[in-house]
């Protein structure tokens, strides 16, 4: 598994940008796969955020990524940066690619930028993960369509 920032493989942002629409495209008021591209395009940063990390396959193909951004969540303002769009191909979740890929964007959101605390909203499937890779849980509330669970890391 190779993990590498996104901007130094732009051929996978589609790829990465079809994982996501595959997880997360069916939401009330989500994009369509053209706008997944572009928000996954715009996420793909080199020196400053938001940046994304890929891992790939031996083959080549995108196994996983994960973002990191700053922007204000309505119940959350004034808190960054949040990890965005955590997502591993679904048959090889399990085997500590997201793990990995957390592990080299905090890495670089530390060594570049002098990061330390960091924040991820994300539904109840996902606490367990963030919660065996160290993170806290520090909130929960309900939104319209979806249950919302607050983590935060300080490193």
């Amino acid at each position: 598994m190779r993990i590498r920032l996104l901007a130094d493989e732009p051929g996978l942002i589609p790829e990465v940008a079809r994982l996501r629409w595959a997880e997360w495209g069916n939401w009330p008021d989500s994009p369509d796969l053209a706008e997944w591209t572009d928000i996954t395009t715009q996420e793909a940063g080199h020196d400053a955020l938001p940046v994304t990390f890929v891992a790939a396959d031996r083959a080549g193909a995108a196994a996983g990524a994960v973002a990191l951004g700053e922007f204000e969540p309505p119940e959350r303002q004034q808190v960054s940066p949040w990890i965005m769009g955590m997502i591993v191909r679904p048959e090889l979740r399990g085997r500590g690619i997201g793990r990995l890929l957390l592990q080299a964007l905090l890495a670089w959101a530390v060594a570049q930028h002098g990061y330390r605390q960091f924040w991820v909203a994300t539904g109840d499937e996902a606490v367990g993960f963030y919660q065996a890779c160290g993170w806290t849980l520090t909130d929960s509330f309900d939104r319209p369509h979806e249950h919302v669970n607050i983590l935060t890391l300080t490193v």
